[in-house]
């Protein structure tokens, strides 16, 4: 928190928190009533990560503006729901010391990475009639990350 600038602080906001939500008010009047909206987040939005105060407080924000849209568009039956990744082998995390790779696996209960398929199965759940009676929820694919006692 020391050394986070206003400007590092409004940059963030702007992309996660700005972004998503006046994207999804420009998008209101072409989406079908019974459509599905995902909102990506972070695992980091429910842990309490250090050095992460910014990020997590936009991904926060980005989760609540989720569950009370959901709420405003459920007269449409438009479902709004968030993903919620925690430590996933992207490419740009594979890209990281093989420390940092084994720090991130140790950190979840499974003890892995996920892989992106599998957060790719759990997005087209969501997005999928199979959630037809899910809407204003979290969906945590961390692995266990944010609960894992021995991190």
């Amino acid at each position: 928190m020391e050394q986070t600038t206003e400007a590092e602080f409004d940059a963030q906001f702007n992309v996660n928190v700005k972004g998503h939500y006046f994207t999804l008010q420009r998008l209101l009047p072409y989406l079908a009533d019974g459509s599905s909206v995902l909102f990506t987040s972070s695992a980091s939005a429910t842990a309490a990560t250090l050095n992460t105060s910014v990020y997590a407080a936009t991904k926060a924000a980005l989760n609540k503006i989720a569950q009370v849209a959901a709420n405003e568009l459920a007269g449409r039956k438009i479902r709004v729901n968030v993903i919620s990744p925690g430590p996933v082998a992207t490419e740009l995390v594979l890209a990281a010391p093989e420390e940092v790779l084994n720090n991130f696996a140790s950190s979840t209960a499974l003890q892995r990475l996920g892989q992106p398929e599998e957060l790719a199965r759990a997005i087209l759940f969501l997005a999928s009639d199979d959630a037809s009676f899910v809407t204003g929820t979290e969906l945590l694919v961390d692995g266990g990350w944010t609960n894992y006692a021995y991190k």
